[in-house]
């Protein structure tokens, strides 16, 4: 008997096509499995990207925001009082003195003086400038000066009354120290009247709280 037929005999090309079949089943299986390693990197790339956008900016979420409305003010709030020009007087007497339309029932006020509520002492807002109208007034003593102070609707006429009065004497002393002739000049007291502001703020009150001057040429 013959050995080989023993053996199981397969067929060649059965084999082959065996080989084949076995073959093309892996290469689909390889396929799908780069199929899925693309899908899994593309999957990861995507989430990266959305966890790294930036989030929108300060400015920009100012920007979309509804732009805010200024807060109201409070009209009862008196405003800051403007500052005062004290060469307002220095000029005007250099008019006067000048001849240029010096009129002697001209009043000027001393804007570089203020008073505090009640209070007869002087607070020099501009010194160099009071000092100037003093040395202006002191090179004309042919000329005679009326010194004249004013309160604010602060209190009563019985108190308002001595207290401008004080005011204007004390305006006289400072201009008397600095070189003015007392003599030349005479003060007078106005109380409360002639405002030349609102008594009903605290800016109109400090500005009818002064003193004012009058030049008169020796008759």
């Amino acid at each position: 008997m013959d050995k080989r037929t023993d053996k199981k005999f397969v067929d060649p090309v059965v084999d082959q096509k065996i080989i084949k079949q076995k073959k093309g089943k892996g290469i689909w299986w390889l396929l799908l499995a780069i199929v899925i390693i693309i899908l899994a990197i593309w999957f990861s790339t995507q989430r990266n990207n959305n966890d790294a956008a930036p989030a929108p900016s300060s400015s920009s979420s100012a920007m979309s925001q509804p732009a805010q409305q200024p807060a109201a003010t409070d009209d009862s709030t008196p405003a800051a009082a403007p500052a005062a020009d004290s060469d307002t007087a220095l000029t005007a007497l250099q008019q006067y003195y000048a001849g240029e339309g010096n009129d002697d029932s001209q009043w000027i006020d001393l804007d570089q003086v203020s008073f505090a509520t009640g209070n007869a002492t002087p607070s020099i807002t501009d010194e160099q400038s009071l000092n100037q109208v003093a040395s202006l007034i002191s090179q004309h003593p042919d000329h005679s000066i009326v010194v004249r102070g004013f309160t604010d609707s602060t209190g009563n006429e019985a108190i308002n009354q001595p207290l401008s009065g004080q005011r204007a004497n004390a305006i006289k002393n400072w201009l008397t120290q600095h070189g003015v002739d007392g003599s030349k000049i005479t003060i007078d007291g106005q109380g409360a009247d002639h405002a030349v502001a609102n008594n009903d703020t605290a800016q109109g009150r400090d500005q009818n709280r002064r003193v004012a001057i009058q030049v008169k040429a020796a008759q």
